[in-house]
């Protein structure tokens, strides 16, 4: 009780305006409240409003109303109650509702700025992936140059140990004095020739025993 007291208290002395209705019902000069089981009400005794035109208006008799505190949507500017009759949310409950609109907006904004980050990860992801794969093709083609250069390198190995050879050989003869390549030169001429003469005599001893008895010289003899 003592809460609707000092709210009434604030309803003195304030013209009463209805949206619904669009107009001003009138001029609150007192108030009481009315309990009814856990609901209290205001009883507004008002001075009506009549509007003589011109922009002049003058208070003629007297009402009352009763107001639920939910049908007040605010109380203010300073000498005015405005009153929605339960079909408009007080302006608490409207400012309320707008700031969960403008928190709404700015989490939509959020999610649609993060979207359009994610677009843009997936572009520079696709980007990357491909460089990724470009780069692993070049790296499957240094490796088979590699591999061909390891095969050049142990091919050149080969080599230069044989040209390593050729060049001992080569120092061997130049080291070489005239007379040892003649004596060298000497000795396979004689073996040549002796190994001529043991061919040409043995086809003349098979003559001679095929001459005697149709015999012929074995490797025994």
């Amino acid at each position: 009780m003592v809460e609707g007291d000092a709210k009434a208290n604030q309803l003195i002395n304030k013209f009463v305006i209805s949206l619904t209705e669009g107009k001003i019902l009138g001029y609150v000069t007192d108030i009481n409240v009315e309990v009814e089981g856990n609901q209290f009400y205001f009883i507004l005794k008002m001075k009506e409003v009549e509007n003589l035109g011109s922009g002049q208006s003058v208070f003629t008799s007297e009402r009352k109303l009763k107001i639920n505190p939910d049908d007040i949507v605010n109380v203010g500017p300073p000498h005015v109650i405005i009153l929605g009759n339960g079909k408009v949310p007080p302006l608490r409950e409207i400012e309320r509702l707008h700031q969960i609109a403008e928190e709404y907006n700015n989490l939509v904004s959020e999610l649609e700025a993060k979207e359009k980050l994610i677009e843009e990860l997936k572009e520079e992801n696709y980007h990357l992936k491909r460089e990724l794969e470009e780069l692993q093709r070049e790296l499957r083609k240094y490796q088979l140059m590699k591999e061909d250069f390891e095969n050049l390198k142990e091919q050149l190995i080969r080599q230069e140990g044989q040209l390593e050879m050729a060049r001992d050989y080569i120092r061997l003869l130049e080291g070489m004095r005239g007379g040892d390549i003649d004596r060298i030169k000497s000795t396979v001429e004689a073996l040549v020739e002796k190994q001529l003469e043991e061919v040409v005599r043995g086809g003349i001893i098979d003559e001679e025993l095929n001459a005697r008895g149709g015999l012929k010289k074995t490797s025994f003899l």
